[in-house]
């Protein structure tokens, strides 16, 4: 069964021309956003990280329900492709 992560790994591929981080900020609800973007080629992860006083804090995009992994997903195509 194909997951929204094997969605997501070609839309970050796009808009990162190949630099495999895209630097765009991603509104998950009014407390959540993300400051980038990125897709892992050797362990094929797609992480989210959120930047806070100078602190990278990353987080695993399976790790969030698939209705978050749907909002982000939702949000680059729309805003980004669409």
């Amino acid at each position: 069964m194909r997951s929204i992560k094997d969605d997501i790994v070609p839309v970050i591929k796009w808009m990162s021309i190949d630099l495999d981080e895209v630097v765009v900020d991603i509104p998950v609800s009014d407390e959540l956003f993300f400051h980038t973007i990125e897709w892992r080629r050797l362990d094929n992860k797609v992480i989210l990280h959120k930047i806070v006083n100078d602190f990278d804090f990353a987080f695993d995009f399976e790790d969030f329900t698939d209705d978050i992994q749907l909002l982000v997903y939702n949000f680059l195509v729309k805003n980004f492709l669409g």
